[in-house]
């Protein structure tokens, strides 16, 4: 007995995004540098279409057609996406693409991505271009116990709420140039101070100063990168052994 078998769909659209996590600000820095996804693999013949859909939008973003002089080839294609066209979902973005061959066959829809696209950093817009790597839209971190620091244990650094704070930032303290991450924020972390404790070893590592600089960064789920945020100053002297 014969049985039905549903044949295969085109395989997902891949973003050549950045980061592989999703389209970011560097996605869409240059206006004129479009963004490229890539399709397939397909058995194309000249005059076969494939049209790429964005999200719920019924028309393409962008189409490509396989030249009546080219030869037939099972290839992967690179279509493009103006960023223009490009803005920032809370929800990851459905993207997929049709194939039509010539000439009037059956289209066929591809499996489809979902790609998470936030395009602004966190943090804000960089107030001061001067400081290319310093974005003073950000606050110095608080640290505490507020004073001089006599005692390794429980010292912690205080990150304010900061714009675009979302679900998945990665918060780095560091303190003198010795790196704190924190773990990924959740959702119920969104819009409050962070407590980031500093280990007692690092600051016996690094010891006694009397202006040690203290400052936080942040990278989103799709590497948007706050810049550092301008540094708290903090005296350390600790008893000696």
């Amino acid at each position: 007995m014969s049985e039905n078998i549903n044949p295969r769909r085109p395989d997902q659209p891949l973003i050549l995004s950045v980061n592989p996590a999703g389209v970011g600000a560097v996605d869409v820095e240059n206006p004129t540098k479009p963004l490229p996804v890539l399709v397939g693999p397909l058995n194309l013949k000249p005059w076969d279409h494939i049209d790429l859909y964005w999200g719920d939008a019924a028309v393409p973003v962008s189409s490509y057609e396989h030249p009546l002089d080219a030869p037939p080839i099972n290839d992967f294609v690179t279509l493009t996406v103006e960023t223009r066209h490009l803005e920032s979902a809370t929800d990851p973005v459905p993207v997929r693409y049709r194939f039509t061959p010539f000439p009037g066959g059956t289209s066929e829809d591809s499996e489809i991505t979902h790609v998470r696209v936030k395009l602004e950093a966190p943090g804000g817009v960089d107030i001061d271009p001067a400081t290319p790597y310093e974005n003073e839209a950000l606050h110095p971190p608080q640290v505490r116990p507020s004073g001089v620091i006599v005692d390794p244990q429980g010292v912690r650094a205080i990150v304010a709420p900061y714009p675009h704070m979302s679900e998945g930032d990665r918060i780095s303290v560091t303190w003198a140039e010795q790196r704190i991450d924190h773990p990924p924020l959740t959702a119920a972390q969104v819009a409050l101070e962070v407590i980031i404790p500093i280990p007692a070893h690092i600051i016996e590592a690094v010891g006694n100063a009397n202006d040690l600089r203290v400052r936080h960064e942040i990278r989103d789920v799709v590497g948007n990168w706050s810049k550092r945020s301008p540094a708290t100053a903090v005296v350390v002297s600790l008893d000696s052994p």
